[in-house]
């Protein structure tokens, strides 16, 4: 999720999502206007080609190193 997120798609994704979140808070009007808040925040990162999430999460290069860097859980415990 981090590598797309990271990625073109991803940053796409975020503009569109921010966006969107705009145009609710101006058709709807009232409180609808706290969402122009993290619409604001996707379109930036967007912008920016940042992403936050990477900050809580090493940012793995592909799939297969995301999941090797994985912490094993025995459930049976």
């Amino acid at each position: 999720m981090i590598s797309f997120m990271s990625g073109p798609w991803g940053r796409g994704a975020r503009i569109v999502g921010g966006v969107a979140l705009w145009a609710i808070a101006i058709i709807d009007g009232g409180w609808a206007w706290l969402l122009a808040i993290p619409g604001t925040m996707m379109i930036t990162t967007g912008v920016m080609n940042y992403c936050p999430a990477g900050l809580m999460l090493e940012k793995p290069k592909d799939r297969s190193e995301f999941m090797a860097s994985l912490k094993p859980v025995n459930l049976l415990k």
